[in-house]
């Protein structure tokens, strides 16, 4: 006697394997979002800190020539000011960057 499956025994295992697939595919897409999330976050923390080391060394510099007589005083103040100013522009796209991150469509 030949055994016969019905349709209905196999759409329950399709369906199952179905759910399996999606939900495996989210966890990996999830997961990728995160590493991508990790790398954007290590980016911009290399950044700031590559900017805070050259602002340093250049106030410093500019102290030791202020010290020296070769730049006025008002010129170290400028330079601190515009030190300042990218110091704040920083901090205000870190702000827009964990805001964005927050968003939910």
């Amino acid at each position: 006697m030949k055994e016969v499956i019905s349709k209905s025994a196999v759409t329950p295992l399709k369906t199952a394997l179905f759910a399996a697939a999606v939900f495996a595919s989210q966890a990996a897409s999830a997961a990728s979002f995160d590493d991508a999330t990790s790398i954007a976050t290590n980016v911009r923390t290399g950044i700031y800190t590559f900017v805070g080391i050259v602002a340093g060394i250049v106030i410093l510099w500019l102290c030791y020539e202020g010290s020296q007589g070769q730049k006025r005083w008002n010129d170290i103040v400028v330079a601190c000011l515009w030190v300042l100013a990218a110091a704040a522009s920083l901090a205000f796209v870190g702000y827009l960057f964990t805001r964005g991150g927050q968003m939910t469509f």
